[in-house]
């Protein structure tokens, strides 16, 4: 199945929200704050989370906590077809989606996140929570080619993004979500360590902090070409955010 590779990832997305971010300072009507390299972060930042769930920690400050609201429903099914989930219950806001590939293919959810599954995938799981407005009507709606074949679990739940919480330093810490980014933010660390790095690391690593001074879409591409292929490794701590436990690595 396929995996977010960090080197195209970080390349695309940092392209597109540099020029994005030069136009809008052009243009006052449309103005707004642009974290540039959140693509990026995303691939590198919450795959760390979710490892790091996977590995011992609880639900992380800032991660979105699910309950199941009534039954899940189960279909296997070929090509382009649809599941439905039956009446939304009162205070559904996500549906929590299991998905298996039984074939290669690519199969593309209602809200665009897509799965790419090969030859080996087969049988391989994937998850995903999908917002309630993303439907069309009740069903879930997977789009595929016309010999594609797929089981999907599916169903509707409740969500609630938690708080992140404040060491001794007034640092919060946690994941990223819809509110923002913590002051020092949940990572594995090259050597397995769980811990978390700065907000402010991390920025002057993708190249958010150099593109406050971009002027035009010039001068952004300019700078990822200057730093194409550079390896760079930033300090990992522990909640304390004094305490270092390992590297990051950002390539």
């Amino acid at each position: 199945m396929s995996t977010p590779q960090m080197s195209e990832r970080y390349a695309d997305a940092f392209r597109e929200r540099l020029v994005r971010h030069v136009a809008e300072q052009r243009s006052p009507r449309h103005r707004r704050r642009v974290a540039l390299g959140t693509g990026a972060t995303l691939v590198f930042l919450l795959g760390g989370a979710v490892a790091a769930g996977a590995s011992g920690w609880l639900t992380l400050p800032g991660a979105t906590e699910v309950e199941e609201l009534g039954a899940m429903h189960t279909q296997t099914l070929t090509g382009t077809a649809s599941v439905d989930l039956g009446p939304r219950p009162e205070g559904a806001s996500a549906v929590s989606i299991s998905f298996v590939c039984l074939s290669p293919g690519s199969f593309t959810f209602d809200d665009g996140a897509s799965v790419t599954c090969g030859e080996n995938d087969q049988g391989t799981e994937a998850t995903h929570l999908m917002a309630v407005s993303s439907l069309e009507g009740n069903l879930v709606t997977i789009t595929t080619s016309a010999d594609a074949f797929w089981t999907l679990r599916a169903g509707y739940v409740s969500t609630e993004i938690t708080d992140w919480i404040v060491n001794e330093s007034g640092q919060t810490y946690g994941v990223s979500n819809e509110n923002g980014t913590p002051d020092l933010i949940a990572v594995i660390a090259t050597n397995g360590e769980q811990g978390f790095v700065t907000r402010r690391d991390l920025e002057d690593a993708d190249g958010t902090t150099a593109a406050q001074s971009f002027t035009t879409p010039d001068d952004a591409l300019r700078w990822q070409q200057e730093h194409a292929g550079e390896v760079k490794l930033i300090p990992v701590y522990a909640e304390d955010g004094i305490t270092q436990v390992g590297e990051f690595r950002i390539d």
